[in-house]
């Protein structure tokens, strides 16, 4: 009996990871941070996490990417943050397997997060209201409000107001190419002008999201962020070009890189692209635009 109770204290939840399809940086706030407008799609990637409940009253993270494992990393301090908080008796063994890549633009990190005070907010018991998890997380990152919804969004602030939200459409035959570079987001919003606002796109965006129109959606993909960071780095730009040369309708940077992706017409031409990169030994993965299981 004691078994099967215990059994029922370990929780098992995917994170999933993002792409912006569009980007604008509007100016420098006085804070350090800049305001910015994205529109943001939840993707098929994730990584995956496992909660226990133990005994003992601390906070465990076992992660199979060794640079998390130090009690730096996000899922720690909010769990830990909560557990000080609200005077938790319990411990949680954390198990992270990570399969997003580290500083690539698809918000691993911001992901697990809002994974972390979802579970734990069950798990231990809080009855923290959905305000009061928005305003949590807020102290933590910027996008992270973002993967508590189920849906695609419009996003303003340094990232953490969610202005608007709606169905993400089914989008397949994506490919994610990174060439393994990390990109400080601090260092890509150094590198890059600030202003060149992009109204009608970001609209056109939203209503090609909504009616899923990918000839639209290829077209008006933005990102304020690349031209800078292209010149940091030229093989980015430099996979973009190829991912169009080789059939993609449309390719971007996502957030402040280093993965770029390409949406293409056919899973032909995606394989396609897949076999031309792996010449080159990149991360690469296929993934779809979905909406986000509840």
């Amino acid at each position: 009996m004691q078994k099967r109770k215990r059994e029922k204290l370990k929780v098992t939840h995917g994170s999933r990871a993002k792409l912006n399809l569009f980007l604008d940086i509007l100016h420098k706030r006085d804070d350090g941070f800049h305001e910015v407008e994205t529109i943001i799609v939840p993707i098929s990637l994730a990584d995956n996490l496992i909660f226990r409940l133990t005994d003992k009253s601390e906070v465990k993270i076992f992660c199979t990417s060794y640079t998390l494992q130090e009690s730096e990393n996000i899922i720690y301090k909010i769990a830990s943050f909560l557990k000080d908080t609200y005077n938790v008796k319990h411990g949680v063994e954390i198990k992270l397997k990570k399969n997003i890549p580290l500083a690539a633009g698809l918000g691993g990190g911001s992901s697990n997060a809002a994974v972390t005070i979802q579970v734990l907010n069950s798990l231990w018991k809080l009855k923290l209201s959905m305000k009061d998890i928005h305003r949590t997380v807020s102290l933590f990152g910027s996008d992270i409000n973002f993967f508590l919804d189920n849906s695609a969004a419009l996003l303003k602030g340094r990232g953490e107001i969610v202005r608007e939200t709606f169905p993400a459409p089914y989008i397949e035959n994506i490919l994610l190419v990174n060439p393994g570079i990390e990109i400080a987001s601090r260092n890509a919003y150094s590198w890059s002008a600030i202003g060149g606002l992009h109204e009608e796109m970001k609209s056109a965006m939203i209503t090609s999201l909504k009616n899923t129109d990918i000839d639209l959606i290829c077209k008006n993909l933005h990102n304020g962020l690349e031209q800078g960071i292209f010149a940091h780095y030229p093989i980015l730009q430099e996979i973009k070009t190829q991912l169009l040369e080789l059939g993609a309708m449309g390719s971007l940077m996502s957030g402040s890189g280093a993965t770029v992706f390409g949406i293409f017409p056919s899973r032909e031409k995606l394989l396609n692209a897949i076999k031309y990169f792996k010449k080159y030994k990149y991360w690469l993965f296929e993934t779809k635009i979905e909406q986000k299981a509840n």
